[in-house]
């Protein structure tokens, strides 16, 4: 074990938080530094958890500890589901006769109860850690391995009755078993006597579930419950490990149950205790239980090491699509921290979409909205097509729930709901009138499946996948807009994107224009596939009123907009992600309008967008700027999360992340996806040195895109020869061969 007190070595790779103050030092004022703690989380795709600062366990502070594992809905009739969370399985306390490691980290007053609020779609953040207040804490560290995901915390514990005890905490979820996480706790007790270890499945971390039950015995502990009125079950195995200790108590209630052992140590020599948790869902197995604890005890066969070792294989590849951001280190932590967050969210084989907040929350009921196919989705494409693709089959599951919401407003074809949870019908609570009215989410999943075809160009999926859903969402804008007097076409009554305009509004631009887009993908898949198209869908796009000012050179937002503050960007999301055809002196100008109308509070995506459309434009040193206003407003020290607006909010916001990566994947690099070819427009702002995307995917191909100030090389990885397109020019990359292409100067600035 290594000694606590030691100074880490730096790593790029690992975010580390301790307590550099001279009273912690002393032993009598621990972490008194972590004022602005906020808990980080880590997770595989299928199961995650968030680790308080006690390296283990459960805490209602300053962020609630919660533990999801996907697919697990509330269900309710005339009610929207909900995210249910499950006990917490990470608690793995270790303890003389006088206190426990955990136990120091809790007010003096603080007691065990059942009863907790309930986690919310607001998460607190910015509170003072608890850690701040613990008791006989000393040396204390805590790190985010991003190459794995293992969160580590090392500590000094002298117990209530002066024993002094190095304490090491480990949280893995195996990225190569998706039901498997393990903790594992190393001591070094500075004492001769009996260490109690508790392996618990903690009750006051779940959250609307029901009928749970639990059991003890043959050295395991279990848990078996299910979700709220949809009635999904869920089952937790948890097997301890460790040298030879006596049994010593277990206890059953609250929904929760623990075992105790008790082991005879000696001071100076290190003890390792680990336990293996299997967890499973009624989507994965008839009998849950049974599966938990096969995965659980194949784990505990397997050890710890193995399990470290296949994990860390696992990210490994992950990782092969990195981004590296040279000349500014902070700046490539958070890109790094960004791109981890979106991966412990989803996985390849997981036909579920993540929520605003992924796995780390319930933030927003853990509901699917436009930000998965608008900022998270696109940044897993560009280098995880087959993680994407998964997360695409979540609406693929669902087209026949969109077919009936479409048909129950009235309408063809599909619509898909602004909120979804299990099975895909309207999940917007009654009280926002956005389910009703932003109906441009129907477009923007139009937008990721065809994207989706462009970057992979797989032909059977878009037969069997693709062309269903865009066939459907192109029937029901047909059937939507409604044709004026002059032949053209009109979409009335909707929100757009900017939900300050929270009242129905006629011709909203964005949604026009992505409807319009939508039509003509849909053409575009029949043409590809031989299959007939729809005429009424050219008709409709042709038809469609696009509103354009021409005394002001701009879009305005809807019909009768006067220039009154947005809330996020909208207008300016014609230039990317949708490609409107349009002179760069329109996008220009309703960049240089919108921005000065958007609210200074709005979300972090209105500043990624303004970046990318910056660079487009080339304008590089305004890129950078709207860059660092993306982020740094956002992060949450000292696991660089994001936090949905510059106070508060859903947290961790794997939107923000999400938008964020794609200043980097598509902003800087230009890149966007054709059919023949990959376009790229590289340009690199002054600030940085050189940006590399590593790993990007075309059609069976990988090529990495290294920009430097001068040039911007394209290697090409693995796969056939590879047709590249920028700024006019026509290039082809040889089979494991490098060209060369300009690196665009910034633009003069106006």
């Amino acid at each position: 074990m290594t000694d606590p007190s030691r100074a880490a070595s730096p790593d790029a790779w690992v975010l580390t938080t301790d307590d550099p103050s001279p009273a912690s030092r002393r032993g009598d004022h621990p972490l008194a530094a972590l004022t602005g703690y906020h808990p980080t989380f880590t997770g595989n795709g299928y199961l995650a958890a968030r680790v308080p600062a006690a390296g283990n366990g459960f805490a209602e502070a300053p962020v609630r500890t919660q533990f999801h594992v996907v697919g697990l809905y509330t269900g309710h009739a005339g009610e929207w589901s909900r995210k249910a969370g499950l006990p917490a399985w990470s608690t793995l306390d270790v303890g003389d006769d006088s206190g426990t490691f955990n136990g120091a980290f809790l007010p003096p007053t603080c007691e065990r109860s059942s009863e907790h609020p309930v986690g919310g779609d607001w998460a607190a953040v910015g509170s003072p850690a608890p850690a701040a207040a613990a008791r006989g804490i000393a040396h204390y560290r805590q790190s985010l391995d991003l190459r794995t995901g293992v969160i580590t915390t090392e500590a000094r514990w002298t117990s209530p009755a002066g024993r002094v005890t190095d304490v090491r905490y480990e949280v893995l979820t195996d990225r190569s078993r998706p039901h498997v996480a393990a903790v594992a706790v190393t001591v070094r007790p500075h004492w001769d006597g009996r260490l109690e270890v508790t392996d618990a499945l903690d009750g006051r971390a779940a959250t609307r579930v029901r009928d749970t039950r639990t059991g003890a015995g043959e050295g395991r502990i279990w848990l078996t419950t299910a979700a709220e009125g949809s009635g999904i079950p869920a089952a937790l195995v948890s097997l301890l490990r460790g040298p030879a200790a006596h049994p010593y108590a277990e206890s059953e209630g609250d929904g929760s149950v623990d075992r105790r052992v008790v082991a005879d140590v000696v001071a100076g020599h290190l003890y390792t205790f680990t336990k293996y948790v299997g967890i499973a869902t009624g989507h994965d197995a008839d009998d849950p239980l049974a599966l938990a604890r096969t995965a659980a005890e194949e784990a505990a066969r397997a050890g710890y090491r193995r399990l470290a070792r296949d994990n860390f294989r696992a990210w490994q590849r992950e990782w092969e699509g990195d981004i590296v951001v040279r000349g500014d280190a902070r700046l490539q932590r958070q890109v790094r921290a960004a791109k981890f967050y979106l991966l412990t969210s989803a996985r390849e084989g997981s036909p579920w979409s993540p929520s605003p907040a992924g796995l780390s929350s319930d933030g927003y009921n853990g509901h699917v909205f436009w930000d998965t196919e608008t900022w998270i989705w696109p940044s897993l494409l560009a280098q995880h097509p087959r993680i994407a693709g998964s997360v695409l089959d979540y609406r693929v599951d669902r087209l026949d729930a969109a077919r009936a919401y479409a048909a129950e407003c009235g309408q063809e074809g599909a619509r898909f709901p602004w909120e979804s949870g299990l099975h895909g019908g309207e999940d917007t609570p009654a009280w926002a009138p956005f389910g009703r009215y932003e109906q441009h989410v129907s477009s923007d999943v139009a937008l990721a499946f065809w994207q989706f075809w462009l970057a992979t160009g797989d032909e059977r999926w878009l037969r069997e996948k693709g062309w269903p859903v865009l066939r459907a969402v192109a029937d029901f804008w047909a059937s939507r807009a409604v044709s004026g007097a002059d032949g053209s076409y009109h979409i009335n009554g909707v929100i757009p994107p900017d939900e300050y305009a929270d009242e129905p509004n006629d011709d909203s631009v964005y949604t026009n224009v992505a409807a319009r887009a939508s039509l003509r993908f849909a053409a575009e898949a029949a043409a590809a596939l031989g299959e007939p198209a729809d005429p009424r869908w050219a008709e409709v796009a042709d038809g469609l009123v696009v509103l354009f000012d021409e005394r002001l050179g701009v879009h305005p937002e809807f019909a009768g907009y006067a220039g009154q503050l947005i809330k996020q960007a909208d207008v300016v999301m014609l230039a990317y992600p949708w490609e409107n055809p349009q002179p760069d002196e329109v996008t220009r100008a309703d960049l240089a309008y919108y921005r000065a109308r958007t609210h200074d509070n709005g979300p972090s995506m209105t500043d990624s967008v303004h970046s990318i459309v910056h660079a487009h434009l080339g304008d590089a040193k305004a890129a950078f700027e709207h860059t660092r206003r993306s982020v740094e407003p956002f992060l949450r020290a000292p696991f660089d999360q994001f936090a949905e607006g510059r106070t508060g909010g859903a947290f961790t916001f794997l939107t923000g992340h999400g938008g964020f990566l794609q200043v980097f994947l598509y902003g800087y690099s230009g890149l966007r996806w054709r059919p023949d070819r990959v376009e790229l427009a590289p340009i690199l702002p002054q600030e940085l040195d050189g940006i590399t995307l590593q790993g990007l995917r075309w059609r069976g191909r990988s090529f990495d895109v290294d920009i430097r100030p001068d040039a911007t090389a394209i290697r090409l990885r693995e796969g056939d020869p590879l047709p590249v397109g920028s700024c006019g020019r026509r290039y082809r990359v040889p089979s494991g061969g490098e060209i060369t292409i300009p690196t665009r100067p910034p633009a003069p600035a106006r």
